[in-house]
């Protein structure tokens, strides 16, 4: 599950995140599965987005007993480190190719336990784009999870 991007932090929003976090987790244990929340990332032109986005989402998962994948974070350390690399649509918000397969990997990464570096499929990036994307996911899931 994933809200909007600003909604888990937006004055007027955030409680009405949490609440229905809580209701769409309960409605999908009810049903025999297992309630995932997916954290969004910052807008490209507001990234200091990005740390209160996290808090949410996994303040929202402690409470609720769901797993989290932090792909916001694994944007956020992307950025970091490849400040040239371009994660986003020309929109600011929605993923470019580059961004969807970093968010692939993370989601790899968190709901399998194992690491994305090495896995061959490339999805259209050049191969040392992709093991960056890969590296990146891996550190973000190890350090979202150590914590």
């Amino acid at each position: 599950m994933m809200d909007c991007s600003q909604c888990p932090i937006h004055p007027e929003l955030k409680g009405t995140f949490h609440e229905f976090a809580k209701k769409q987790s309960d409605i999908v244990r009810k049903n025999g599965a297992t309630p995932i929340l997916f954290m969004s990332w910052a807008y490209k032109d507001k990234p200091e987005m990005a740390i209160p986005l996290a808090e949410a989402y996994t303040t929202a998962g402690n409470n609720n007993d769901m797993l989290v994948i932090p792909a916001g974070l694994a944007f956020a350390r992307a950025i970091k480190l490849r400040p040239d690399l371009e994660l986003y649509q020309l929109d600011k918000r929605h993923p470019s190719l580059a961004g969807s397969y970093l968010a692939a990997a993370t989601v790899y990464a968190t709901l399998y336990g194992k690491s994305p570096v090495g896995v061959k499929f490339t999805g259209g990036l050049d191969r040392d784009t992709a093991t960056f994307l890969q590296g990146v996911a891996l550190d973000t899931t190890k350090e979202y999870f150590a914590r």
